[in-house]
C-alpha cells in the first residue's frame, strides 16, 4: 500500500476561488439577493418572487464583498476582502457557510496541492 500523503492548502488560490465564488455563483448570488431584497433599503434589487427561479443575475455583475457581510452574521467586508486576498485565513466554521451558500463541498472550494516529500 502507498504511503499517504498530507496537502498543503493554497490560501492565495483559495482565496481568488472565494473571490470568484462571490462573483459568478449564482446560487450565491441568489442568497445574498434575497437577504439583500428584504431590507429595508431594499429598492436597489429586484422584486424576486417568480423571477428567482429563473434568475441569471443582473445585479451589477457581482455581490460586493459588503453584501455578501451583510447577509451573513459576524462577517465584515474587511473581513470578506482579507480572506480573497490571503491576508489572513478563513475558519473552517466559515468555509462551512461558503459552501452551504455556493452549494459546494470543501472540497470545491478550497486549493490543495500535494504536501513536499521530506527525506
Amino acid at each position: 500500500m502507498e504511503k499517504l500523503q498530507a496537502k498543503n492548502i493554497d490560501w492565495v488560490k483559495t482565496g481568488k476561488n472565494l473571490e470568484y465564488l462571490r462573483r459568478h455563483n449564482i446560487n450565491l448570488i441568489k442568497k445574498v439577493c434575497e437577504y439583500c431584497r428584504s431590507r429595508e433599503d431594499s429598492k436597489n434589487y429586484c422584486t424576486g418572487g417568480e423571477r428567482c427561479k429563473t434568475c441569471t443575475f443582473d445585479m451589477d455583475n457581482h455581490i460586493s464583498r459588503n453584501e455578501l457581510a451583510s447577509a451573513v452574521a459576524g462577517w465584515s467586508d474587511s473581513q470578506v476582502a482579507n480572506w480573497e486576498d490571503a491576508r489572513s485565513i478563513i475558519s473552517i466554521e466559515d468555509l462551512y457557510v461558503y459552501c452551504e451558500l455556493c452549494n459546494l463541498t470543501l472540497e470545491d472550494i478550497l486549493v490543495c496541492e500535494p504536501s513536499k516529500k521530506n527525506n
